[in-house]
């Protein structure tokens, strides 16, 4: 990571400096380095030092900046430009980049490519941006079936690397380019040279078909500990790959969505300071909650009465939904977090259901005691009642709270929807509405009011 002393120094350079300064500053860093120093700069003045940087270490550089700067960028330039980083780019990275222009700047960045690069692109554009298809290169070395050893190790050594990356599967097919198995570089060295390469390969290699969440795939990588699934059609045929970057992005992407959903924001705010991004995003979600107090506020002012013949009751009233607040909470994010690393799905709930359900009652029943001894020293009429009323209704309260923090995602996640978005706004606001009208049920019932 760059240091807080090198943004000033390349915006000393840039307004001071000549061109030639500036691409001898860029020898000495690495391309996320210098991404995150442009993000740092002006917006008139990035296109310049882009532009000196030349399109192969723009390709680089590009891929690493974040939006909202990306998209100011890729704004300014014209299509040709564009291009010619897009020709010096790897399949997914220059989906990416077409993908983030206008629909009609897109078709004239593409116009300035040869026929098969803007097949190419296309074809990758069709599918779902964070599916297999969408993140995968096609880029890879692959090698017929009845190859040798030896023609698989050629292979590798007249791989362009700048193209294709480390090489970390040599991907075996058949005559139609349905995968039969894969070989890493360190198996080739050890074979026989003259032995057919299908020999020494492994025959059930991790696969995903193009159509997969990027999610699933991130799971499969960290779960079988690879650096490169290939990605296949229903067929079989062999059709890109993805690598260990891409499913490090993944990664980081899914984690941030999550953490905004569970905060009730949208992940934009994390890469763009605005203020009116800010309070977009999260406005929706403050109205949802917003519109749930009102309903509470409506039910507390249907039990005025109770409220006024019993004013305790309306003392403790935010201990109680508070803490049946707090544990959805907790089991929400637990949920999610468990759906997302596949620890839990809808398939198989009982389980996790079962277990968060008795963590609920058990925190219930503990802070029911607490707040049980609580009240009765406090009350100064009735301690008895008031004392059992409200350990009842905490206990309560928090087991609901807890059974909704599990179900809820999990239905959710059922129907299709990201689980993250019964986050903390949803579940507390249904957990306050619980909650206030368990407090005055049992109170009733315990004939306090």
């Amino acid at each position: 990571m760059s240091d807080r002393k090198q943004p000033s120094a390349l915006q000393r350079l840039v307004a001071e400096g000549s061109d030639t300064d500036i691409q001898r500053f860029f020898v000495l860093l690495r391309p996320a380095e210098i991404a995150d120093l442009v993000e740092t700069l002006p917006e008139e003045e990035r296109l310049r030092v882009v532009r000196l940087m030349g399109a192969p270490l723009a390709s680089d550089v590009l891929r690493e900046v974040q939006e909202p700067e990306l998209d100011e960028l890729l704004e300014e330039m014209p299509p040709d430009e564009i291009a010619e980083i897009v020709q010096e780019s790897r399949s997914d990275d220059a989906a990416d980049l077409i993908g983030s222009l206008t629909p009609e700047k897109a078709e004239r960045t593409l116009q300035n490519l040869n026929q098969e690069e803007q097949q190419e692109i296309r074809e990758l554009l069709e599918y779902g941006e964070e599916t297999a298809g969408g993140i995968m290169q096609t880029e890879l070395v692959s090698v017929p079936s009845d190859a040798t050893v030896a023609l698989a190790r050629e292979a590798v050594r007249v791989a362009d690397p700048k193209e294709i990356g480390k090489i970390y599967r040599v991907y075996v097919v058949d005559a139609s380019d349905r995968l039969l198995g894969t070989i890493t570089p360190t198996d080739l060295l050890q074979a026989d040279e003259r032995a057919p390469v299908r020999l020494a390969l492994d025959p059930n290699p991790i696969t995903v078909r193009v159509d997969v969440d990027q999610e699933r795939i991130a799971r499969l990588a960290r779960e079988n500990d690879v650096a490169a699934i290939p990605v296949i059609d229903d067929a079989g045929r062999l059709l890109g790959q993805v690598l260990h970057d891409d499913i490090a992005d993944v990664l980081q992407e899914e984690a941030t969505e999550d953490i905004a959903r569970l905060a009730g924001t949208d992940e934009e705010e994390f890469y763009d300071d605005s203020i009116a991004v800010a309070v977009r995003s999260r406005a929706s979600w403050l109205f949802l909650t917003f519109l749930g107090g009102l309903l509470v506020a409506g039910f507390l002012s249907s039990v005025e009465s109770d409220i006024r013949e019993k004013a305790i009751l309306a003392a403790f009233l935010p201990v109680v939904l508070g803490m049946a607040g707090n544990v959805g909470t907790q089991t929400s994010a637990v949920t999610v977090r468990s759906l997302a690393l596949g620890r839990m799905d809808y398939e198989s709930w009982f389980e996790p259901v079962l277990r968060q359900v008795s963590i609920g009652l058990i925190l219930g029943a503990m802070f029911g005691v607490a707040l049980f001894l609580y009240a009765y020293w406090r009350a100064s009429e009735d301690a008895d009642l008031v004392a059992v009323t409200l350990g009842l209704a905490i206990f309560a309260s928090m087991s609901v709270g807890a059974v909704m923090g599990v179900v809820v995602p999990l239905v959710i996640h059922r129907i299709g929807f990201d689980p993250a978005i019964s986050s903390s706004p949803f579940i507390q606001t249904t957990n306050d509405l619980t909650g206030a009208g368990i407090i005055f049920s049992v109170a009733r019932l315990t004939g306090l009011i």
